[in-house]
């Protein structure tokens, strides 16, 4: 009989169904197995909804949807960055600071005043400093005139 096979019983059972195909197909289910695709680093979240990158780098590498925007916090600096893709999933990333604003927050330093008048003269300053130069200079052109006398 063909396509059966004795299984000892006395009784005769079909023959497993061979396929040359499965080593091949088994070698390669063990191929992409042992092939991961690199994954984007991620960064433990404490709290849901805000998204935390490490550093500018983090940021230029986190994937955006296409037509989409993301705000995404910096967890090494007082930075945080809005990151948006175009239709094509071109993306273009924003950076911006931030400082706490309310009643415990220090103060910033405010820049000393600086006084302009040690840097600025007035209209009449100039006035007189130019008269003044227009006097010596024309001093210096009489003296330095060759008289005529005795060549």
């Amino acid at each position: 009989m063909a396509g059966y096979m004795n299984n000892g019983y006395g009784g005769y059972a079909p023959t497993p169904y061979y396929n040359p195909l499965q080593p091949q197909m088994d070698r390669l289910a063990q191929m992409q197995a042992q092939y991961q695709p690199p994954q984007q680093p991620q960064v433990p979240q404490t709290n849901q909804g805000i998204l935390w990158v490490q550093g500018e780098a983090g940021a230029k590498s986190y994937l955006v949807a296409p037509n989409t925007s993301v705000l995404l916090m910096d967890s090494e600096n007082e930075r945080f960055y809005i990151k948006t893709t175009d239709s094509a999933g071109m993306p273009t990333l924003r950076t911006f600071e931030y400082k706490e604003v309310g009643v415990n927050a220090p103060e910033p330093q405010k820049q000393q005043e600086i006084s302009l008048d040690d840097k600025y003269v007035t209209r009449q300053e100039y006035n007189d400093l130019r008269g003044k130069y227009e006097e010596l200079y024309g001093l210096l052109e009489t003296a330095t005139k060759p008289t005529g006398k005795g060549e």
